[in-house]
């Protein structure tokens, strides 16, 4: 393996590089100006969107590299909104369908009404691993939060706090005997008190929800394929774990400040309207993640094709990105003093990249 060799470069120097490598310089803020910006946002991530224009440097200014990283800032905090709500309805609609399912079972089954049944392992499909097939468990890391408490809670703070209401009010060793006495559980782990279903889903990160609802079955009711039918998927034939997975790649990124606009993404197979006014779009970029998460908030249906949509959401981002006060701060106001002709220059770069 190659011995790394690249050397280490101040703010300052990089931006000097840049000039000399073609980048113009800005029209709008002085190279102090941008020393304080890039302080901000580091030189490693801002080195990224330089790389958007690389192969063709000339013909753009650092200008148009900042307002590449802003309007990307401005888009991530989009789409952390819009994918916790899908992640909302994900967790009300898991909720409710097996809860749904353990109510009407007959009477005298052991899991009639039994708000731990997720705890037994027979509520599992087999994962596969390592070309084997093993039992499905939740790790540690999924359920570290409902580790039993050691310090007594403020009665002030219990409507705030449910999670922690909970621990203290309850005992998994009592439930455990009274709900589960007689089934075989997946493995627990010590000291962790163990909530009912609908606590353990709301508290439980996106990642851990998709990997219980991949697996969880509750007799022959698969979980997975009930959900998708929630979510427009009524075709059995298309699966819906590529769905659930281009879900948490995307609030991934977003949720590690990586790029976002012209990335590719996951594809999946798309249905209904969102099949029919997505035509002529790539599978994988931007535009299709955006329309996907409003396909899955069910709110695709308003629009009648991909100009709309573009027209009616899109844009839209770049006319609220503009005159956001928190991106107009970080960016020494470099929103503000663009003209419309270099902020239009930007905004179509930006959309030939997401179709």
């Amino acid at each position: 393996m190659s011995q790394y060799t690249h050397s280490i470069s101040s703010i300052r120097s990089y931006i000097q590089k840049i000039y000399s490598d073609g980048l113009a310089r800005s029209k709008h803020l002085s190279d102090r100006k941008i020393e304080e910006v890039l302080t901000n946002i580091g030189l490693f991530k801002f080195k990224g969107y330089v790389r958007v224009y690389k192969n063709d440097m000339g013909a753009h200014s650092v200008d148009d590299v900042l307002m590449l990283y802003f309007f990307d800032k401005y888009l991530t905090r989009m789409i952390m909104d819009v994918t916790s709500s899908v992640e909302t309805k994900l967790k009300t609609t898991l909720v409710e369908l097996c809860y749904k399912q353990i109510k009407v079972l007959p009477n005298g089954h052991p899991q009639k009404n039994n708000p731990f049944f997720y705890l037994i392992q027979d509520n599992y499909k087999l994962v596969e691993k390592n070309d084997e097939e093993v039992e499905f468990s939740l790790n540690y890391g999924s359920v570290r939060t409902w580790k039993n408490s050691e310090v007594e809670i403020n009665e002030n703070e219990v409507y705030l706090h449910y999670g922690l209401y909970y621990k203290d009010t309850y005992d998994f060793d009592t439930n455990k005997q009274h709900f589960l006495g007689t089934e075989t559980l997946m493995k627990l782990h010590d000291g962790i008190n163990y909530p009912p279903f609908h606590y353990f889903v709301e508290s439980a990160t996106l990642g851990t929800v998709i990997e219980i609802i991949k697996y969880l079955k509750i007799g022959n009711y698969d979980v997975l394929q009930k959900i998708a039918t929630k979510f427009g998927v009524t075709n059995e034939n298309i699966d819906f774990t590529p769905y659930l997975e281009r879900l948490k790649e995307v609030r991934n990124r977003a949720a590690h400040r990586e790029r976002i606009f012209n990335r590719s993404y996951r594809s999946i197979s798309r249905v209904r309207h969102f099949h029919r006014i997505s035509q002529g779009l790539s599978d994988h970029k931007f535009m299709d993640v955006y329309m996907f998460l409003f396909s899955m908030l069910g709110k695709i249906d308003e629009f009648n094709n991909a100009t709309e949509f573009e027209n009616g959401e899109i844009i839209r981002l770049f006319d609220e990105f503009k005159k956001d006060h928190l991106i107009e701060q970080d960016s020494k106001s470099l929103t503000t003093q663009m003209s419309d002709d270099e902020f239009e220059k930007v905004k179509g770069f930006v959309l030939n990249r997401m179709r």
